[in-house]
């Protein structure tokens, strides 16, 4: 003799797998959903990374004032720009070049080209919403030699004071990047890297440091910061 309860068994099992298919269903909505929007941001991130890169391609295909060094990600000038040991301020008679006045306008051009590649990076801004979450970090970096006898403290001083001069002399020729224009733009750094820093020339007593000598020089950084891309 069959249960009272019996007759309840199936219309109940459908009901309940009726629940389950359309728990799954909404969790594949949702997961479809939460995919798609991660594949949408990934896209657009990868189109503002493209874009970054290809308004950074003039700097790097200048190679008449600017080298690349791709192990560093960053970049050097395709010129020799030493200073006279103990030296700080740019001038004829401080730097350690065959020519002295070309290697300044060499500077001075520099200095332009930079300008003029912000000033680029400025009105591709305002003409492109997605990116107006993105600025740049230009730094100046000054280095200095690990000579015989020489003090880490007054090298770290030496190298950041040399960094200092080259923004100096620059601004005094109109050539400026913490202008209040790019406050949302450009975020200059000044910093000096003493003996420290990578990609540096070897220390070299046995050949009269000639190689470390190498190491009063500059490094120009231009770093990418990219914000919320939404």
């Amino acid at each position: 003799m069959k249960s009272k309860s019996s007759g309840f068994f199936w219309p109940s099992f459908t009901d309940l797998m009726t629940s389950m298919f359309f728990i799954m269903l909404v969790l594949f909505v949702l997961s479809y959903a939460r995919l798609k929007i991660k594949v949408d941001d990934l896209d657009r991130k990868l189109r503002v990374y493209n874009l970054v890169e290809e308004n950074l391609k003039p700097i790097k295909s200048d190679t008449s004032l600017f080298r690349y060094e791709k192990e560093y990600k960053r970049f050097t000038l395709s010129f020799d720009v030493k200073f006279k040991t103990g030296m700080e301020i740019l001038n004829e008679g401080t730097l350690d070049v065959p020519n002295p006045k070309l290697t300044l306008r060499r500077i001075n051009e520099v200095g332009m080209k930079l300008k003029s590649i912000i000033n680029d990076l400025y009105e591709r801004r305002q003409a492109d919403s997605s990116l107006s979450n993105v600025s740049y970090l230009l730094i100046i970096s000054g280095y200095a030699s690990d000579l015989e006898n020489s003090s880490e403290f007054i090298e770290y001083q030496r190298s950041y004071n040399r960094a200092w001069n080259l923004w100096n002399h620059w601004k005094t020729r109109g050539i400026e990047f913490d202008d209040e224009k790019y406050k949302d733009l450009v975020d200059l750094q000044i910093s000096g890297n003493g003996l420290g820093g990578l990609g540096r020339f070897k220390r070299d007593p046995e050949n009269k440091f000639q190689n470390e000598a190498k190491n009063q020089r500059f490094i120009i950084q231009i770093v990418p910061k990219i914000g919320d891309t939404k």
